[in-house]
Parts: C-alpha cells; sequence; structure tokens
C-alpha cells in the first residue's frame, strides 16, 4: 500500500472538520495560495436539494431541535 492510500483511507475515518484541518494543514506546508482553492461549502452558504411542492416556515432551522421528541415517536413509536 503506498503512503497515498495510507493517507486517504485515514483521512476517510475522520471528521470533516478534522479532514479541513489536515488540508489547511497541508496547503500551509506545500505553500498553495489561497487563489487556487475552492471556496467550502460554509464560505458559500447552504443551498438544499432537490424539488418540494411544500414551503417551511422561515425560521425553520432555528426551530428543527425542537421537534426531535416528535419524529422520535414517529419512527420509534415512542408517546410524546
Amino acid at each position: 500500500m503506498t503512503l497515498v492510500q495510507q493517507a486517504a483511507i485515514m483521512m476517510e475515518k475522520l471528521p470533516v472538520r478534522s479532514q479541513q484541518i489536515v488540508v489547511d494543514l497541508l496547503k500551509m506546508l506545500s505553500g498553495i495560495s489561497e487563489s487556487t482553492v475552492v471556496p467550502d461549502a460554509h464560505e458559500t452558504g447552504f443551498k438544499r436539494t432537490g424539488k418540494s411542492d411544500f414551503s417551511l416556515p422561515a425560521d425553520f432551522d432555528e426551530h428543527f431541535d425542537d421537534l426531535n421528541a416528535e419524529i422520535a415517536a414517529m419512527f420509534m413509536g415512542e408517546s410524546l
């Protein structure tokens, strides 16, 4: 197994945030300029995927976690 293959396997097992740290470190060590770097998804903003026929309330993202008990009940058959 080559060094690159070993690195790829290790990187796949890391959380995304840790992967970003490794990539930033490699950029710093290799001297790659920021102008050649593709912007991170966090920098370009979040885009929902897919099409839908419904509209979510403007504050949906802020209150999504409030629905945890209701969602768990739907999947696990638990009562609220």
